[in-house]
């Protein structure tokens, strides 16, 4: 009986050890293998998007590279491998939430339905939906009548513009589409009205396509879009050494730094400049 009795204890000892070895969280798993994957847009510039040359770049790729190198340090090591992978707006979390990604590098907006299943870092930019036109056509969504607005598959942006639809603040039908460059171009070809998107990406994404004189952005903005950076909820450890690489970069004023490196002669707000000023938390 003594032996058994052993092995039963033994047993139970090394059930929940066993246990706790197969669910090792996030950031234990990028240590073991020395590298870490970096969910990103290709499409989503100026925060998230691949160069001609088929390089990942943008605001939150940057960011995210110096994020990673303050980790490595926070874990002892001289670097870690950083593993770039494609997602699109539609299948960005659920890359977290597999498995395929330990933490998203994109435009992505903090919610309270997000955080169900998500943890987001500390802010890193805030923006607000606006709605594109071509010119001479509308000075407000609201004169749009029987239209037809597109919008980015898979984004807050999308809730938003439905609910407006829903709710009679908008008098068109909803037309869903997998990227910000898509919509634009059907936009100038006269097949929807507007589409709407935040207005830093619409912004650079116009210029960046050679649209501005084609489209125009209007002034008003339908919403307040917190940008943070996403992992798997639950992963504290993670999210606990990418906020406090977050408020290193924030308290030396790297950040300035990289919005200029990202986004050019991109004038931040005052609550854009506030974002870096409160939510940075002392080391």
């Amino acid at each position: 009986m003594g032996k058994i009795y052993q092995a039963l204890i033994a047993g139970l000892i090394a059930a929940p050890l066993a246990g706790t070895i197969a669910a090792a969280d996030v950031l234990s798993q990028i240590e073991e293998r020395g590298a870490i994957r970096l969910g990103i847009r290709p499409d989503a510039p100026p925060f998230s998007y691949l160069t001609e040359a088929g390089e990942p770049a943008g605001l939150a790729v940057a960011l995210c590279r110096s994020v990673v190198a303050a980790m490595a340090r926070q874990l002892g090591r001289d670097g870690l491998d950083v593993r770039f992978v494609p997602v699109n707006a539609r299948g960005r979390f659920d890359a977290l939430i597999t498995g395929r990604t330990d933490l998203h590098c994109g435009p992505a907006s903090a919610t309270l339905p997000r955080r169900e299943t998500l943890d987001f870092s500390m802010l890193y930019f805030v923006d607000g939906a606006a709605a594109v036109v071509r010119p001479a056509t509308y000075d407000s969504v609201k004169q749009i009548a029987d239209g037809r607005i597109g919008v980015s598959a898979g984004t807050t942006t999308e809730g938003m513009v439905r609910e407006m639809i829903d709710r009679g603040e908008l008098d068109a039908a909803l037309v869903t589409f997998q990227s910000h460059e898509l919509g634009l171009r059907t936009l100038k070809r006269g097949r929807i009205d507007a589409y709407f998107g935040d207005s830093g990406i619409m912004r650079f994404q116009m210029q960046a396509m050679g649209l501005d004189d084609d489209l125009t952005l209007l002034p008003q903005t339908f919403s307040f879009e917190p940008y943070a950076l996403v992992m798997k909820r639950g992963e504290t450890r993670l999210r606990l050494a990418v906020d406090r690489a977050l408020s290193g970069i924030y308290r030396s004023g790297k950040i300035y730094e990289l919005i200029k490196q990202e986004l050019g002669d991109y004038r931040l707000s005052p609550l854009g400049r506030a974002v870096y000023q409160i939510v940075g938390l002392p080391g």
